[in-house]
Order: structure tokens, then sequence, then C-alpha cells
């Protein structure tokens, strides 16, 4: 996730949804004192071939250490994130002062949930060498690797000012830049980050079965309603 001042916006970072990619375009935005969370080390090796900044700000400061932080941090020499990759909305406002949540740009993306967890299952069984197949997958996996929308909600409600679709993302990119007044549009990086591990590319329709169709509109009726998915 990422906190820009100077451009006054909350990224809240959701999974399957090119977030990482999107996340890569808006780092170049990103200033000295803004907060940018870790991401896996290839693709913050694509963010620094494409000279944009790595993470910075993330971590806690030692006064909010608890007895256990310091234990962690003496035994496991592990520091405290404050922010991290995927943080829910409610813990990002609970971290910020009001003004900042209150007056910030809060952005997200969302994608088919259908077509979301098939990408979910070839994304998290790539380094099986026999992965189940994907009905035995979405039967047993956690609700949370189906859904995002406890990401940008609170309370059970969007938080977003700008929520982006995965579908029409080079649009809606653009008119982002525009809200934004940036000189130059967003642009996401040619090299998609975990776009290569999907091989089934037929439509949602011919790959899932009928068990694990109703499992996800089970699941993610909320974002299928408010998003008209």
């Amino acid at each position: 996730m990422l906190i820009c001042h100077r451009h006054r916006f909350i990224f809240l970072k959701t999974q399957k949804t090119a977030g990482t990619a999107i996340e890569i375009a808006l780092r170049s935005l990103m200033d000295r004192g803004d907060v940018i969370t870790p991401i896996s080390r290839e693709d913050e090796q694509l963010s620094r071939q494409l000279g944009y900044a790595g993470p910075r700000n993330f971590r806690a400061p030692l006064h909010r250490y608890s007895g256990t932080d310091l234990v962690r941090l003496v035994g496991r020499a592990r520091l405290k994130k404050r922010f991290y990759n995927h943080i829910p909305a409610a813990q990002v406002k609970a971290q910020l002062p009001a003004p900042i949540w209150d007056g910030y740009l809060k952005i997200s993306v969302e994608r088919n949930p259908f077509d979301k967890a098939i990408s979910s299952y070839y994304w998290r069984t790539r380094k099986q060498q026999q992965a189940p197949p994907i009905a035995a997958y979405l039967r047993s996996c956690p609700r949370s690797e189906l859904s995002n929308w406890d990401i940008y909600t609170i309370n059970d409600r969007p938080v977003t000012d700008v929520m982006l679709h995965y579908e029409t993302l080079a649009a809606e990119l653009l008119a982002l830049s525009q809200r934004l007044a940036l000189e130059h549009p967003l642009t996401l990086p040619a090299q998609r980050p975990k776009g290569q591990h999907r091989r089934d590319s037929r439509p949602w329709q011919q790959v899932l079965d009928a068990a694990s169709q109703e499992r996800i509109r089970e699941i993610c009726a909320r974002e299928i309603e408010a998003f008209h998915y």
C-alpha cells in the first residue's frame, strides 16, 4: 500500500487485481516522506529498474512497540510494521491522523471475482509440482483468497473515492492521472508482475464448474452487487 503526501492519496492494495503493477506505476510519484510497503524481491527489482522509489516509512517507531514487540525485536530481529502490503482500510485509518485519512483520495482496484479466483488459483499453486484441480482448490481455500472486500471497506461500507476496475484499467488510470493533475499519465510497467502464471486463458464460465461458481457468488456477494459483476 502507499500513502503519498504531495498528491494526497492512499492506495489500498487488493489481491490478484494488477495491484502490484498499479503500485509500481504510482511509485513514480512518491517522495522521501511517503509510505511505501515492500513487495516481492522480483517486483522490487522491477521497480528499481524503472528508477522508482523502494520501501520506506512502513515500520512502526519504537514508542509504538509493546512488550511482545520488543521481545520479537531482541530475539528474532523482527521489526514491527505499521503498514504492510494488503493492509485493510480499518487498520490504515487507525494509524493515521484524521485530517490525512479524511482529506486524502483513497484509491483501490477490484476485479471480476470469478476471473480473480482463477488467477488466485494459478498464483497460489505455482510452486506445486502437482497442483490440485481448480474445483478442489476453490472448494476449500480460505475465503480471504477470494474476496478483497475487507481491504477497501470499513463496517461493510467501501471507503474508496476512486475504485479502479481491472477490466477497464487503462482508461481509468488515465482518468486518475487527470484527477491527480499529473504532468504525465500513469503507465503500467511493460513487464506485468505475476502475470505469467495463469495458464488457462479461457473465459471463467468455461473454467469454473457450478459448485465453484456458487461458492464465489456466496463469498463475493457484496462486491458482485456493489460493482455489478
